[in-house]
């Protein structure tokens, strides 16, 4: 169990190289699965967050799903982030994906992939940190089709060799807290 997030009687939680599970807690001494979904195998990174939307898009229930990158030693895919149709929650629906566009040999050896969104969400641009890759901005009005519109990407830390941005806290008036693994914290103003 790595990271569960609720949403009134619904707990959605990662469960690292076994996907994540949907429970029901209406009764909190007695969670109920509702459902699981697992792509690891064939996908090699393991689930860090599965994040509900707390309204529709498109006029489906969306569950943001981000893998963490674990450290690259060959070139598999860097970890990436899905989009998940939970309308009917017994039967979550891979939508689409989004990975950064990349080099794979530049980055191979490196924590390039996806790790966190930001679980503050006002609107349909997502923000989510992407370790070598910086922070990320999605648009996520179509759930089908989430597009990059804009990026920022730090100086690695006093005495590191790479940035690893870990973690994001958005707030309402557009100040973006962006965490570094190995050091560092950026407050950042969003202009999207």
């Amino acid at each position: 169990c790595h990271h569960p997030i609720r949403k009134g009687n619904r707990l959605y939680v990662s469960y690292w190289h076994g996907g994540f599970v949907i429970l029901d807690i209406s009764d909190m001494s007695q969670p109920k699965l509702v459902s699981h979904l697992d792509w690891s195998p064939p996908y090699p990174s393991p689930t860090h967050t599965a994040l509900p939307l707390p309204w529709k898009l498109m006029d489906r229930e969306i569950l943001v799903v981000s893998d963490e990158e674990a450290q690259k030693t060959s070139r598999t895919p860097h970890a990436f982030m899905w989009f998940v149709d939970i309308t009917e929650e017994t039967r979550p629906v891979p939508l689409s994906t989004y990975i950064v566009p990349h080099d794979p040999e530049a980055t191979v050896g490196l924590q390039f992939g996806a790790h966190q969104p930001a679980e503050q969400v006002y609107d349909t641009l997502l923000f989510v940190t992407w370790f070598a890759g910086g922070l990320r901005a999605i648009d996520i009005a179509n759930p089908y089709v989430p597009k990059e519109v804009g990026y920022y990407v730090p100086l690695p830390g006093k005495g590191q060799n790479t940035v690893k941005s870990n973690d994001v806290f958005r707030c309402e008036n557009g100040l973006l807290y962006l965490v570094d693994r190995l050091e560092g914290l950026e407050i950042l103003e969003s202009q999207l």
